[in-house]
């Protein structure tokens, strides 16, 4: 029988963060752990942070739709007006 090892998979990348989550897991679970109220605060900011990423990642994309509009918008008026003009000029062209 042979045994496979799944971590062999993963990226070197992707196995950092993992490692740390876990040892921030064993840490937070330790009573006695003297830098808990610490991480306990860290983790407050990082949620604080995370919100306001949240909101201004929501922002970003509003202003992305509303600048999509806008430029709809004016290639639309672009096209009206140089119609317009054309219908301007054959009556110009055909009255004279």
């Amino acid at each position: 029988m042979e045994i496979i090892s799944e971590s062999k998979d993963l990226e070197l990348s992707e196995q950092l963060p993992q490692i740390i989550k876990r040892i921030f897991s064993v840490c937070k679970a330790d009573p006695s752990f003297p830098l808990k109220d610490q991480m306990n605060r860290i983790e407050g900011e990082i949620s604080v942070v995370r919100a306001k990423l949240i909101k201004q990642e929501a922002l970003l994309r509003k202003s992305r739709k509303a600048k999509n509009d806008l430029s709809e918008r004016v290639k639309g008026l672009i096209d009206k007006n140089s119609d317009l003009k054309e219908q301007l000029l054959e009556e110009l062209g055909s009255g004279g």
